[in-house]
């Protein structure tokens, strides 16, 4: 089945806002093992609309319209789609008595040009917006079937999620032809995308039904294995040879699959060994803390932690002082002594913009890890980037040292 996105609203093409809808959907048709063949934006232009409407429906199977559903007289989607369709708009009872109880219930006047938003092609099917005002409405256009949401991203996700995905796994089976996809998506760290791509094709040179591609998600590169097959059981099949294949030749590059986030995978193997973790922050000025909070149930392995960042301070916590080796040692070492805790991550280094010394530029950051027995390790690494950026990779560093650690 051939899928588009339209996206209208000239706002898209000045660089006003910055189009995250349409990568939203993107990568939840590809989860769902579907593609998206081509996107077009086109401004609010009522001919260029007309003509773009016209054009998707004349090479697509389906096509998600997102954008131009408002009440102002720039919000042209619904007329294009009439004129596009060759029919006229005509009021729909319930999209109108859904816009009127609205308005009531915040004590707001119902204004005439709210109505518009009521207003859809001839023949359409209406769905009401259960998080906003205008409706979705689905049209067909020769063989294609359009489906029109608003361009509001908590709007558009709500009614892509519940109303336009199933609606194109019906359409799936109705077009028939059916290709089978499974998907897989390989999340790695400390592996660049180019030594990534290096390590994978010789691989799947020897997986004809599994196309690959790859994302940055800086600092991570995620790896998706999309297998295609005549039916369910083949795809699965060649799913997982391909993906055995390569976690084992990328190894502890791999920290998870599809939806994992680095820090759930650390949390998860803490509370499955019963072990806490603490924190004392010096670069990263307490990122790590929140990256590590950021998981639902955390409070049963963080005890947490420290933000240790005036020189002063880190010689009281550290007797070398400064922001190298062993500063990032010594810090981890008094807190894990200090919390009682399990483990202990520490950070320290130069985030920039200014700082630096010789020995450590900027964007040189130090990891330390103390455990049980006495353990203790720091890694040092080299960042780029402004300071934002170097701060954010350093937390991640040291939450995926200890995810070594512990694997």
């Amino acid at each position: 089945m051939r899928i588009e996105v339209l996206c209208t609203g000239d706002e898209l093409l000045n660089g006003t806002i910055a189009d995250t809808n349409s990568p939203w959907f993107m990568n939840r048709l590809f989860e769902l093992g579907e593609l998206v063949t081509r996107t077009t934006v086109v401004g609010d232009d009522r001919e260029e609309l007309v003509s773009a409407m016209r054009e998707v429906s004349a090479r697509a199977d389906a096509v998600l319209v997102s954008g131009g559903l408002g009440p102002t007289a720039d919000d042209l989607t619904a007329e294009c789609a009439a004129e596009a369709a060759g029919v006229p708009l005509v009021e729909d009872a319930r999209a109108m008595h859904a816009l009127r109880e609205r308005f009531a219930r915040r004590g707001a006047a119902f204004t005439p040009n709210n109505a518009r938003q009521a207003r859809v092609p001839q023949g359409a099917e209406v769905v009401l917006n259960p998080v906003g005002s205008a409706p979705m409405f689905i049209l067909r256009i020769w063989k294609c079937t359009l489906f029109f949401v608003p361009g509001v991203p908590r709007e558009y996700q709500a009614l892509v999620e519940k109303e336009v995905l199933p609606r194109l796994g019906a359409l799936q089976a109705k077009v028939g032809g059916r290709v089978v996809r499974k998907v897989r998506v390989l999340k790695t760290v400390r592996i660049f995308e180019s030594h990534l791509d290096a390590v994978v094709m010789p691989i799947a040179a020897r997986h004809p039904r599994i196309r690959v591609g790859y994302r940055t998600h800086a600092p991570e590169n995620h790896l998706k294995l999309l297998a295609e097959a005549p039916t369910e059981e083949e795809a699965a099949r060649a799913l997982a040879a391909m993906e055995a294949e390569c976690r084992a030749a990328l190894g502890d590059f791999v920290f998870g699959a599809d939806g994992d986030e680095l820090a759930a995978v650390v949390g998860a193997r803490l509370r499955e060994r019963k072990q806490t973790l603490a924190v004392a922050e010096s670069a990263t000025g307490g990122l790590m803390g929140q990256v590590i909070s950021s998981v639902a149930g955390a409070s049963d392995y963080f005890v947490g932690g420290v933000v240790v960042y005036s020189d002063a301070m880190k010689r009281s916590w550290a007797k070398a002082g400064g922001a190298g080796e062993d500063v990032a040692r010594q810090m981890a070492a008094r807190v894990r002594e200090s919390t009682g805790a399990t483990w202990a991550l520490s950070s320290a280094g130069s985030a920039g913009p200014s700082a630096g010394t010789p020995k450590d530029e900027i964007g040189t950051m130090y990891c330390g890890l103390a455990g049980p027995n006495g353990f203790s390790t720091v890694e040092k690494n080299a960042f780029i980037g402004d300071r934002d950026r170097i701060r954010r990779f350093a937390a991640h560093a040291a939450m995926d040292l200890l995810r070594r650690t512990l694997q």
